[in-house]
């Protein structure tokens, strides 16, 4: 997973440093787990993929956000819906996985539900025992989409996602031109890694750790070689080395760029982070799009998304594997030093740790973070 370029932001943390990190229980104690799923994914707009997964009227998808499973589905107006996964009967999980249906049909008492939510069958009962149909369909969760990207939120009191959008430090509608919702997907890489969420946030905001762990990103991006994530006299993003244009083994890439793109983009990375699970890393024939999904106090699932233009993904012999590869190297290497700062943030001694200069994006993420989670007990 590449680390973030600098994008024009409100600025860093407060203060000039160094800061000191969250405490150690923070990453592992399950009842900081709980006060995350609770106070921040369930308040926040959780990016759940894209929205060329549902093609037709019934294809649905299952996600589970804060513990809550969710069905993702198009309804016959083919309009995407999200709601509550459990049956207004007794409670029952209706879905699972991902697949397509003309009717959500409850395993265990068969009521059934219309792709559209609403209560349509419910065997066995006549209108003489009282259940009004029309007033019993599934609960409905707040869906927003947004540039291809399908975005869910539990909290009924929640801002619209355009205003989330726009009040993010390094908000993504200032690369518009890469028209990301034009876009489709080319191929994808899904990652079960042994780390909390925050962990795996904290390491895309960094760089000291790549010429020690990513000796082959750093011959890509020269910034990286010292540790650093903000180029100097940069507006937007870090320059690649002289000639480069992709994040490759070679630095090049036999695939064409994306439309409308400036030479100075296409020699030009851009990361942004969109709280709390979506990364978005642009490049010149492609965008990456990370999402974290916490799946336990130590434990996310990482899938990452690789975004091309139509005319590039219909060529017969497509082949992004030169992108694809060189990503999944860089994102297992993180993977590794990932799951030791999560063995090692158990340790009885580690309290705190300390962020020094380099690392202010982290801290300004964790104060974003407490912001939103509020004190724990």
């Amino acid at each position: 997973m590449e680390e973030r370029g600098h994008l024009q932001t409100s600025g860093g943390p407060v203060g000039k440093g160094p800061w000191q990190t969250l405490p150690g229980r923070d990453y592992h104690a399950p009842e900081i787990y709980d006060l995350d799923r609770e106070r921040v994914f369930a308040r926040s707009w959780h990016c759940v993929g894209r929205s060329e997964a549902f093609v037709a009227p019934g294809d649905y998808a299952t996600p589970e956000i804060a513990g809550e499973s969710v069905v993702v589905i198009r309804d016959q107006h083919r309009r995407l819906r999200a709601f509550a996964n459990t049956c207004r009967h007794r409670g029952t999980q209706l879905l699972q996985g991902r697949a397509r249906v003309t009717a959500i049909k409850c395993p265990y008492h068969a009521w059934t539900y219309g792709i559209d939510g609403r209560l349509r069958a419910t065997p066995n009962l006549r209108p003489e025992d009282g259940i009004d149909r029309d007033s019993i369909g599934l609960w409905e969760i707040a869906l927003e989409e947004w540039d291809g990207f399908v975005f869910v939120n539990l909290d009924g009191n929640a801002r619209p996602l355009a205003e989330r959008l726009a009040g993010e430090p390094d908000s993504p509608l200032q690369l518009e031109r890469y028209r990301v919702g034009e876009l489709r997907v080319g191929a994808r890489r899904e990652y079960d890694v042994a780390a909390n969420w925050k962990i795996v946030v904290e390491n895309y905001h960094e760089c000291l750790h790549c010429p020690t762990v990513h000796p082959e990103l750093v011959r890509i991006v020269p910034l990286y070689r010292r540790g650093e994530v903000e180029e100097e006299g940069q507006v937007l993003g870090n320059s690649m080395g002289e000639g480069l244009t992709s994040f490759t083994m070679t630095g090049t890439s036999s695939l064409p760029p994306l439309p409308g793109l400036s030479d100075l983009d296409v020699h030009t990375f851009y990361g942004v982070y969109m709280f709390p699970n979506l990364i978005l890393n642009y490049h010149s024939e492609t965008v990456n799009a990370v999402t974290i999904h916490p799946i336990g106090p130590e434990r996310s699932l990482v899938m990452s998304e690789f975004l091309f233009a139509t005319e590039t993904v219909d060529v017969p012999d497509f082949d992004p594997s030169e992108v694809v590869e060189f990503r999944d190297l860089v994102a297992k290497q993180d993977w590794v030093v990932c799951e030791l700062a999560q063995q090692g943030v158990r340790s009885r001694f580690y309290d705190h740790g300390i962020y020094p200069r380099q690392e202010r994006w982290i801290a300004a993420f964790n104060e974003r973070y407490l912001a939103e989670r509020g004190p724990a007990p």
